[in-house]
């Protein structure tokens, strides 16, 4: 809100900031700038505070929380499955390529990279 009690539909770093490890910054930004875009495009009615709020929590679902948590998870020293996953990148492309095409799109690491069960599920349908 500014001082006077407008809302404030925020974008980037201002919203959503991720350690540069993984490269997120700027993609996460530029997801957010064409989410908010077709957001308002398609809006009819006030660009209130709960409209703002709703497309953000849309992105967040979307996009936002992906990039954020695999960056969280990069920040500390690998996990054991982390290692696991990216041993097997060095042997295996396909595993390479999802790992490489996940800077892209992170929202796909929840489903395979995230945790120790579903990178022993993903190593194990190899």
């Amino acid at each position: 809100m500014l001082p006077g009690g407008t809302p404030v539909l925020g974008l980037g770093d201002v919203v959503v900031q991720n350690d540069p490890i993984t490269g997120q910054g700027a993609n996460t930004a530029a997801k957010a700038a064409d989410h908010c875009l077709t957001a308002i495009l398609a809006h009819q009615g006030l660009f209130d505070a709960v409209w703002m709020t709703g497309v953000f929590e849309s992105f967040w679902r979307l996009h936002g929380q992906a990039a954020t948590d695999w960056t969280n998870l990069m920040l500390g020293p690998p996990p054991q499955h982390v290692q696991q996953l990216l041993g097997a990148a060095a042997q295996h492309q396909v595993v390479a390529d999802r790992l490489a095409n996940g800077f892209a799109d992170p929202s796909d690491f929840g489903d395979w990279f995230l945790t120790a069960e579903k990178a022993d599920a993903y190593l194990s349908s190899l």
